[in-house]
């Protein structure tokens, strides 16, 4: 969310115009984003059930939150960037959505977020993500513009307070195994963010110990609409794949299934 954009919204937040000048822009200049939310609710509809737990790890403005609440799931958001969160608050005002501002991870306690004012997309806990993005896409330096503290909270401390999700989602720009680390039991469906510029990290997070044997994956790019395997596969096949991928500014969602339950269909 760029700084002009955020005073926008304080302003009509204020003036009580945020709601209807939303509703207009959703119909008029918003409409390839109206078009991806649909397919995205498409998608996911094979992966969330009515009625189930969702967390929503790294929910930025909430547009995700918003499709599985609109597939009928109750949702828990997480996401430190204050900007973000007053932007789900003022979008997503209906109890399905709970939004907390913490980042997930391996420990309760403190962490230090790394904020850029131009781009709410890359806040990162991940020094070494960042060097990665930097070092392959130029245009990205600079980018970062503070270091905050924010609250920390594992998974597991989540699932105490709310209940075992069916389905967690994770996109925290290069943290997403130190999050996996914090989660000691497997969800019915699971999904992390991975780049093409920091894939080792990604191959990682399939060997965390919370994925069981017998755990089968499959992956999406951009903004998921379909999977690009015709087949949930073992997590050696999908190494394989994912390392052929080109090194360039590409990045998707991995996708883990618990072995407990029946594999949806690509």
């Amino acid at each position: 969310m760029k700084r002009a954009r955020r005073k926008i919204e304080e302003t009509l937040w204020v003036t009580g115009l945020h709601a209807p000048v939303r509703s207009f822009y959703r119909v008029t200049a918003g409409r390839k984003r109206a078009k991806a939310y649909d397919a995205m609710l498409e998608f996911y509809r094979k992966l969330v059930p009515s009625g189930v737990l969702v967390f929503d790890i790294g929910a930025n403005v909430g547009m995700l939150s918003e499709v599985f609440a609109a597939l009928g799931a109750r949702v828990v958001a997480l996401e430190p960037n204050s900007d973000c969160v007053r932007h789900i608050e003022l979008s997503y005002p209906h109890e399905a959505i709970e939004v907390i501002q913490a980042v997930a991870g391996p420990q309760n306690g403190l962490a230090t977020l790394n904020l850029s004012n131009d781009r709410d997309d890359i806040s990162s806990l991940s020094d070494d993500w960042i060097a990665a993005i930097q070092g392959q896409h130029s245009e990205y330096q600079g980018l970062w513009s503070k270091k905050v503290s924010v609250p920390m909270v594992t998974l597991d401390t989540l699932v105490a307070h709310y209940g075992m999700p069916h389905f967690i989602k994770i996109d925290v720009e290069g943290y997403e195994e130190s999050v996996l680390d914090g989660l000691s039991v497997q969800p019915a469906v699971t999904s992390f963010e991975f780049n093409a510029a920091f894939l080792p990290a990604a191959l990682r997070c399939l060997d965390r110990p919370v994925f069981e044997s017998g755990s089968v994956f499959n992956f999406a790019m951009g903004d998921p609409s379909g999977f690009e395997l015709g087949e949930w596969v073992g997590a050696g096949k999908l190494k394989e794949v994912l390392s052929k991928i080109e090194k360039a500014d590409r990045h998707g969602d991995i996708f883990v299934k618990s072995p407990k339950v029946q594999t949806p269909k690509a």
